[in-house]
């Protein structure tokens, strides 16, 4: 085991957690825009909740009624009312990044018969297709380098939810007149056109680096399952878990408890509560959880050298942290760090993701994190020393996310005393437990699931901003665009006169300087990769992260 001394300052720090230091604002980073779909996850707030389960608890959405309207359709965003109050909310929003778009399905669905033919299809999603991108280009026009996700639909249900009245009963419902004007398509039908109109778009989405895609329409029968036997044709069941994401059953609806239930009736398009939270974890899981992450990311490296190790001498493939029967527990977490850059890091955090939890709520006592350059025991391999592994210095996290149930990721961002162990010059091991626990303890995914592994969240420094894809303004707001660019960097600094402008590589290097007063910079020498551009007026300094591609 290797010996090494804890700084009296981290021992003596266990149990100190000043609140400016754990404070958290909230950023609002995403901006809903759409059909009802858009409507009804502002009204359950799914964007901040499901952000809050994946650990993004510092981050937010924000719409309104202007640009989330029930019943609208692509041709109602290319009118100038809507564009113009997308425009204003991106102005007087600059932290939003991500442009969360669900629109379509009106035009789709609202058109197409079961009987028309295949070029009809066709044509109706081309149609409906450039009416989209046109949507997205004015996005990207009004904020260069912004990221659009088009959020697509789950497989609506009108068979069962209307199919399974009695029949003189239908035309009470409220989408009957829908499903008629359709054909009354069965299941297959009307997940095959949905189907077909998402492979176009996923189609487009992949020439467009700007633009993303998560394909998921079956992904509440993933979750829900059909346990009981479906009322119509074509019957059966199966169980939660079992429909294959993304399409699932293309014969099956999305099950009615992912439906949205009134009382008196059931939605046959619009989701649940439940089930718009379960689409949009999907969404989390696959693409807001990393793309929220500040300069890099790392993931745990493989389970013999990330687990849990206790005081007892077991070893386990899960992190566990806490005690039971007596017993205390600890996470070892390794991240390969020397593929990091060659900088200082000003933030980082640990994510981990609750698999069970025995007793009460760990995250009412101290956590405790230490931290050593290559590994606490003779090897990276986790093993039964590594549990009394003084470590090189340790101290006490702040805690945030969320621990409302299994699925739910804590955020523990590391005290300032362990930054400097944090390079490229070896990889670390973490070391989290909780000494006043008693009778508490949490399992975290393992990292076998790259979706669910541990991850540590850097942010580099510290000659930049706390965080550098916020925008930290001193007297005037900086805009550099196109962000990415290929080159020719156009720099808005509201009306402010240039006095010099230097761009540095993530290592803190000085790679390009110039003292003229340009609101044009020229980045075509750079090798490809981030960059940070340091703006200086009479009014003050100011940064921002920009990327050459």
């Amino acid at each position: 085991m290797k010996a090494r001394l804890l700084f009296t300052a981290a021992l003596l720090g266990i149990q100190v957690c000043a609140m400016a230091q754990c404070s958290e604002p909230a950023t609002i980073r995403i901006l809903t825009v759409g059909d009802s779909w858009s409507v009804f996850m502002n009204a359950n707030s799914t964007f901040n909740n499901s952000l809050r389960k994946w650990g993004h608890s510092d981050k937010r959405y924000f719409t309104n009624l202007i640009i989330s309207e029930n019943g609208s359709e692509t041709d109602d965003f290319l009118q100038s009312v809507k564009q113009d109050e997308i425009a204003a909310q991106l102005a007087a929003n600059p932290s939003i990044d991500v442009v969360h778009l669900s629109i379509g399905g009106n035009d789709v669905l609202g058109d197409w018969n079961v009987n028309w033919t295949q070029d009809q299809v066709d044509s109706l999603e081309a149609e409906v297709t450039l009416r989209l991108t046109s949507i997205i280009d004015f996005i990207k026009s009004v904020k260069p380098g912004i990221r659009i996700v088009w959020s697509g639909y789950t497989y609506p249900n009108f068979g069962e939810v209307i199919g399974s009245l009695p029949e003189a009963a239908w035309s009470t419902h409220p989408f009957y007149d829908t499903w008629q004007s359709m054909g009354f398509p069965d299941f297959l039908q009307i997940n095959t056109i949905l189907n077909s109109f998402s492979a176009t778009v996923e189609e487009y989405a992949a020439t467009d680096p700007q633009v993303d895609f998560v394909y998921c329409p079956g992904i509440l029968q993933h979750v829900y399952g059909q346990p009981t036997a479906l009322p119509v044709a074509p019957g059966g069941t199966y169980q939660p878990f079992e429909a294959p994401l993304p399409v699932g059953f293309p014969e099956y609806p999305t099950p009615r408890p992912g439906m949205n239930n009134y009382g008196f009736f059931t939605d046959a398009f619009h989701l649940s509560a439940g089930g718009y939270s379960a689409f949009i974890d999907y969404q989390v899981q696959k693409f807001y959880h990393k793309y929220f992450m500040d300069d890099q990311y790392i993931l745990a490296t493989d389970n013999a050298s990330t687990g849990g190790v206790s005081s007892g001498g077991t070893v386990t493939a899960a992190p566990m942290v806490g005690e039971s029967g007596g017993v205390e527990y600890a996470a070892v977490l390794n991240f390969e760090t020397t593929a990091m850059p060659d900088t200082g890091v000003s933030k980082a955090e640990i994510f981990m993701r609750r698999e069970s939890q025995l007793g009460n709520n760990l995250y009412t006592t101290p956590m405790q994190v230490r931290i050593t350059r290559g590994s606490f025991g003779a090897d990276v391999t986790v093993m039964a020393e590594d549990f009394a592994a003084v470590g090189e210095a340790a101290g006490p996290p702040c805690t945030f996310g969320s621990n409302g149930g299994d699925g739910h990721w804590v955020r523990l961002q590391l005290p300032e005393e362990l930054l400097p162990y944090i390079n490229n010059e070896s990889d670390i091991q973490l070391h989290v437990t909780s000494p006043e626990a008693s009778g508490r303890m949490i399992t975290y995914s393992d990292a076998l699931d790259p979706d669910f592994a541990p991850v540590l969240n850097l942010t580099y420094g510290p000659k930049t901003p706390a965080s550098v894809n916020d925008l930290a303004t001193t007297g005037f707001r900086l805009r550099a665009y196109p962000n990415p660019t290929t080159g020719l960097l156009t720099i808005d600094t509201e009306g402010q006169d240039i006095l010099s402008m230097e761009v540095m590589d993530i290592r803190g290097g000085l790679v390009l300087a110039t003292s003229t007063n340009s609101t044009t910079l020229d980045l075509v020498a750079l090798p490809s990769g981030p960059y940070l551009l340091h703006v200086v007026t009479a009014k003050g300094s100011t940064w921002q992260r920009v990327v050459k591609q």
